[in-house]
């Protein structure tokens, strides 16, 4: 049986919204599933390590007042953490994605910087003037992903009802006597099961015309009368739909994923027939400027595998995207020189603007909340301060840091690393549309090993004067920093570094400042309201 703890205090939160506390012998406590400093709870051990255990909530004994004092806004959100379970149809709750609801976006901010400033504080100890400066708000609370993965399945768990006693702040968690199983459900998976999905209406997090889109499309699907695929049998028909928005061209992008191998009789006739409905729709003709079909008869529940395959179903199959910044450098607007057919149906940009466009195929990658993006960029430009030479991006992606610094005028040419054999592709063509093909020169090798296996490629970086990293969660691999100090010995040029997790980001710089660089001052930018996720920006010298 597993261990329970009661009335623990929740000292901190750290790095991916991870709990922290002290059992009574001074063993810590990893606490997951939407924990909050101040909280008093009871917990179950979910795993026993040498130096630490993990846990989940099983009751709020006390939350701090101070600390919750949000509104939560979705119906389809339900935490322990919560004070307000706006909906207890178990169909219908369970949603885990906004866990932070329950704070004001204030408090939601205060925490996130104090998550930074944690995770710098040994490093401050050796450098007492290194700052970390106030968190740049996001522009928007909600409705601001430009991108969204819906699931379909069948299954829905017991639902977990509250029993509140009267009066007083201590909650209670009880199952439900129902199970609930639901042939069209679609959603994301309950928080903590797999096989669970909850079902539906709306999402705070995408926009109003997204959700429009959405509820059409799973009512398209459910009068289908086809079957869902089932995680246990591998069987059905329906799996997954990505809705993608360009935010600032009002384009849409829809990515169906469906298994059809398993299809019989009468059920071919029906996918037959959907097919022609998703044609003939007039809703999505006026609303959707792509649709691509992914047919993925894998065991794999995920929305691509290498045995996919995707197809466009109508139209071009990608939309475009654009970036933009103020043209505080008095630079031409570039618009005339990208291709009309390309761009069309794009919204018309303003005069004192830079634009940056980019074209976003189903499974590009591209910055999930566009106006952050923005705000990002803009601040790291900010940060980096006049630049030239040559631009060196280790993780280029599709593109965007890279031709959004050369659009705007730092810099003279870029030399991309990337090994995403259709990163590079996507980034080709990016460079093309913004006039920039001239100015940028392709290396196709993972950061750790570029240098290794195609030495010459230094010769291409004359008058060095920015390197970009944007690396995965787990940092820079330690061949990529061992290349920058040696690269720093040879050039005096800037390093912007733009991180996803604070712990790898700390243990780089600690590394970087070794081999020679220096830093001021840590940047925060909220990254996802009503998260936990936080992104960061510094620049080294």
């Amino acid at each position: 049986m597993a261990k329970i703890l009661n009335r623990i205090k929740i000292e901190k939160i750290g790095y991916g919204g991870i709990g922290l506390a002290r059992m009574s012998d001074g063993k810590r406590i990893l606490i997951k599933w939407g924990a909050l400093p101040g909280s008093i709870v009871d917990l179950r051990i979910v795993k026993q390590r040498k130096d630490y255990v993990e846990a989940h909530i099983t009751h709020i004994v006390a939350l701090d007042p101070t600390i919750v004092d949000g509104k939560v806004f979705c119906p389809h959100f339900f935490s322990l953490l919560s004070s307000d379970a706006p909906n207890t149809n178990p169909t219908k709750v369970g949603c885990g994605g906004c866990k932070w609801q329950a704070l004001s976006y204030k408090n939601q901010l205060k925490l996130k910087e104090d998550i930074v400033n944690d995770a710098f504080t040994k490093i401050k100890r050796k450098i007492p003037e290194l700052e970390v400066v106030a968190i740049i708000w996001s522009p928007g609370e909600k409705n601001y992903r430009n991108k969204i993965e819906f699931s379909f399945g069948k299954y829905i768990t017991k639902s977990l009802l509250r029993d509140e006693e009267q009066g007083t702040r201590k909650v209670h968690m009880i199952p439900s006597p129902n199970i609930v199983l639901s042939d069209r459900s679609v959603w994301f998976h309950k928080q903590g099961e797999f096989s669970k999905i909850i079902d539906i209406d709306s999402c705070g997090l995408i926009s109003d015309e997204a959700n429009k889109i959405f509820e059409h499309l799973k009512a398209l699907c459910k009068n289908s009368g086809l079957p869902v695929h089932d995680q246990m049998t591998h069987q059905g028909f329906f799996r997954h739909f990505v809705i993608r928005e360009g935010t600032n061209t009002d384009q849409f992008l829809v990515n169906l994923s469906v298994s059809d191998n398993d299809l019989k009789g009468k059920d071919i006739d029906k996918r037959n027939d959907f097919l022609e409905v998703l044609k003939q729709d007039e809703f999505l003709k006026a609303k959707v400027t792509t649709f691509v079909i992914t047919y993925n008869n894998g065991l794999a529940d995920i929305i691509r595998s290498q045995d996919c395959e995707t197809k466009t179903f109508r139209w071009e199959g990608y939309i475009y995207e654009m970036l933009q910044f103020k043209n505080n450098l008095n630079i031409k607007n570039t618009l005339e020189t990208q291709s009309s057919s390309d761009l069309k149906n794009i919204k018309t940009i303003p005069s004192d603007t830079i634009d940056v466009t980019f074209r976003v195929s189903p499974f590009s990658f591209f910055q999930t909340n566009t106006l952050w993006a923005q705000q990002l960029f803009s601040q790291a430009m900010k940060m980096v301060g006049h630049v030239e030479g040559t631009l060196l991006d280790l993780y280029c992606g599709t593109g965007s840091i890279g031709i959004s610094f050369l659009k705007v005028g730092k810099g003279d040419k870029l030399v991309w690393i990337e090994i995403v054999e259709e990163a590079i592709t996507d980034a080709r063509h990016n460079a093309k549309i913004n006039g920039l093909e001239n100015k940028v020169i392709f290396l196709a090798a993972p950061a750790e090993k570029a240098f290794i296996h195609t030495p010459e490629i230094k010769n291409k970086l004359d008058n060095l004067g920015l390197v970009i990293i944007d690396p995965p969660r787990d940092g820079l691999h330690k061949n990529v920093v061992q290349l920058l100090c040696d690269l720093k010995k040879e050039s005096d040029f800037k390093l912007l570094y733009i991180s996803c997790n604070p712990v790898t980001m700390v243990r780089d710089i600690e590394l970087l400042i070794q081999g020679g660089f220096l830093i001021k001052e840590i940047q925060p930018v909220d990254m996802f309201p009503q998260t936990h996720h936080i992104e960061c920006i510094w620049v080294l010298n």
